[in-house]
């Protein structure tokens, strides 16, 4: 799911498992919905954002 010249392609998973999902965030649950809001200073907020729009289809 990574684009060819990405960080990403070559990252062993426990490099990903610490930038992507040990990530400090809060937490808003809505009725349908999940919204989690990251730190400004978050530096893989774009491939974060990527990867969740690649594996999950927003409802319609």
């Amino acid at each position: 799911m990574a684009p060819k010249a990405s960080f990403w392609r070559e990252a062993q998973f426990d490099t990903m498992r610490l930038s992507l999902i040990k990530v400090a965030a809060r937490v808003t649950e809505m009725k349908t919905r999940i919204k989690l809001s990251l730190p400004t200073s978050f530096p893989y907020q774009e491939s974060l954002t990527m990867l969740a729009a690649r594996t999950v289809k927003p409802p319609p």
